[in-house]
């Protein structure tokens, strides 16, 4: 009778650890939750399924705040396993949950039971965890809401020198404003935000910050902030690139001639409406994108003016072009 919440690991299902599989096969139910990240393979939920031998129940948001009460109350009798993509903990996303089941009466048992996260894959970039600030999470941008808040923790990092993971925003059923005004119960395709949106949005955030602010500690550039891309991290094909910024946004960016020959294309179809040349656009961009950095997750490190110069040497092993150790060395103080 406890309540499990269960780290699965990176990649695929054979990322969990043994003692986390032992427990699944102990439950009498195992939920799957499917909103804060996904595994990096096809048809996850059968594979969970036929490596468990049992059902995985999918946990949306909407299920796991409106039927935590079903959950618990299962626990109190029975073994629940309730799954979580990365580590369990990483962020504050599921101690709702636990604190539930902490205050139920009688009050349900619960063990932690951890695994591998972006947290601890932030490594293999080569900078080190001791030098990482906040975690701030970047949000998609619309033309009626674009968000920055998380410019702040960035700011307070950069003050102290220190790195920041940027984690790109997930979207995974969730409807559009036209459905929900028309109560049309219809879920978009999973949107997942790779490294050039990542960069653009941050780069116009500062731009923006910069002209609105007199404080100037808070300028990203293109130019001379370096960062470091973490694309698929325990994937077999996971992949990682290092330089500033403008050179990461670069490997996405179309070569001329592709420019030339889409707004060509663009500008012979008449019929078109504008939002559905944005659509194309963003179609285009997106394609650009996997072909340079890969398929979802990304997530982008901002590199800290504290940056050692073991880190500098190891991260060099992944960079794009030569801004990396000039920026390094001119910008960053690091021989």
């Amino acid at each position: 009778m406890t309540l499990f919440v269960i780290g699965i690991g990176l990649c695929d299902e054979t990322d969990i650890t043994l003692r986390a599989l032992e427990a699944v096969r102990s439950s009498e139910r195992v939920y799957l939750e499917a909103y804060t990240s996904i595994l990096m393979v096809e048809d996850y939920q059968e594979r969970l399924e036929k490596l468990y031998g049992k059902p995985v129940i999918m946990a949306h948001r909407e299920t796991v705040e409106l039927e935590s009460d079903a959950i618990l109350s299962l626990a109190s009798t029975s073994n629940v396993s309730f799954l979580v993509v990365g580590d369990p903990l990483s962020a504050t996303t599921h101690t709702d949950l636990i604190l539930r089941a902490h205050a139920a009466t009688p009050k349900v048992p619960v063990r932690i039971i951890h695994n591998a996260s972006i947290m601890t894959a932030i490594g293999s970039s080569g900078l080190q965890a001791y030098n990482f600030g906040q975690t701030v999470s970047v949000p998609f941008w619309t033309e009626e809401w674009k968000p920055d808040s998380w410019l702040e923790r960035i700011k307070e990092n950069m003050n102290r020198g220190n790195h920041t993971l940027v984690l790109g925003d997930i979207k995974v059923r969730e409807q559009s404003q036209d459905d929900m005004a028309r109560g049309v119960l219809r879920y978009q395709p999973p949107r997942y935000m790779l490294i050039p949106q990542l960069i653009t949005q941050l780069l116009s955030a500062s731009q923006h910050y910069a002209s609105t602010s007199p404080d100037p500690s808070l300028i990203l550039s293109p130019d001379r902030t370096l960062a470091v891309a973490l694309c698929r991290m325990g994937a077999d094909d996971e992949l990682i690139v290092s330089g500033t910024l403008g050179e990461l946004l670069a490997l996405a960016s179309p070569s001329v001639e592709e420019a030339q020959r889409e707004e060509a294309e663009d500008d012979a179809d008449e019929l078109a409406s504008e939002a559905e040349l944005d659509r194309r656009r963003a179609a285009r961009a997106e394609q650009r994108a996997i072909r340079a950095f890969g398929a979802p997750l990304h997530s982008l490190v901002l590199v800290g003016s504290r940056l050692h110069e073991m880190e500098s040497r190891y991260a060099a092993l992944w960079k794009v072009g030569e801004g990396w150790e000039k920026v390094a060395s001119e910008v960053y103080g690091c021989r």
